[in-house]
Formats: structure tokens, C-alpha cells, sequence
């Protein structure tokens, strides 16, 4: 008895330390977005987003904090991959990956950038697995990051 990708959701919230809104409303964002998270059981993981040149904000460390308090799988997202050349990306996402590993976070990392097309399989592949799915074209990938 298996579940079909209708049963599975991909769910994007807002990163709203990027937002141009007031305080105010970011403050209610981040309310609701950690309600969504706390109460999730459902859950199986979170893809955080990073731009690889100014990768590991104050929110990102936040939300690899949340997942390890909370026993949650990360998989990092440097975006915009395509901006730097293949050496400092590389060592973008090393440096990522020592910094997850440090924390004791259960995450993986991995560059993409949606203009290239480079990483849409390996995101395909991770998303897969986290929502038991058999074919990877179901998973439609396309953030505009």
C-alpha cells in the first residue's frame, strides 16, 4: 500500500529576513512559520536556501539550531551557484558542510542554481527519498532563487 505524490505536499515559506516589509509583519511570518514547523508532524525535512555568496545568516543559523533541537533533516540549497566559478563554490559548500557537521545537524548540502539547471537532480533525488517517491519527475523544481 503505497502512497501516490498526492499524498505529499512541498511547502515554501517565506524567507523574510529577504522581505522588504516592516518588522512588524515579519515578526508575524516568523510566528506562524514556527508554528507550521512545531506542529508539523508530518515533517519529514527542511530545504533551506541559502545564496552560496552570503551563505550561513543569522536566520540560517537559526533554522539549523531549530533542526537540531528538534531532530530534523536539512538539506541546504546554495543557490546562485552559477555566480561564483567552480573552485570558491566548491569550498562554499565544504565550509557549509563543516558548520552542519559542527552543529550536529542531520543535513546535507549542495549547490544549484535554477538558471544552469545544475543541482536539480540531486535536489530531485534528495526530495525523492525524503517523500518515498519511485519517479523523480513527479517533483516539480523551479524556485526562482
Amino acid at each position: 500500500m503505497g502512497l501516490n505524490v498526492d499524498d505529499r505536499r512541498l511547502i515554501d515559506l517565506p524567507g523574510y529576513g529577504f522581505a522588504k516589509v516592516p518588522i512588524a509583519m515579519k515578526k508575524v511570518w516568523q510566528a506562524h512559520m514556527q508554528d507550521y514547523l512545531m506542529n508539523r508532524r508530518s515533517l519529514a525535512g527542511v530545504v533551506l536556501v541559502m545564496d552560496i555568496r552570503h551563505p550561513l545568516k543569522e536566520f540560517d543559523e537559526m533554522m539549523l539550531d531549530w533542526a537540531k533541537s528538534n531532530r530534523m533533516k536539512v538539506h541546504v540549497l546554495l543557490t546562485k551557484s552559477d555566480k561564483l566559478k567552480r573552485g570558491p563554490a566548491k569550498s562554499t559548500m565544504l565550509a557549509v558542510q563543516r558548520v552542519i557537521k559542527t552543529l550536529g545537524v542531520d543535513g546535507s548540502v549542495q549547490t544549484f542554481s535554477s538558471l544552469s539547471g545544475d543541482g536539480v537532480d540531486e535536489l530531485r533525488t534528495k526530495l525523492a527519498e525524503w517523500l518515498v517517491l519511485d519517479n523523480l519527475e513527479d517533483i516539480p523544481v523551479s524556485p526562482n532563487a
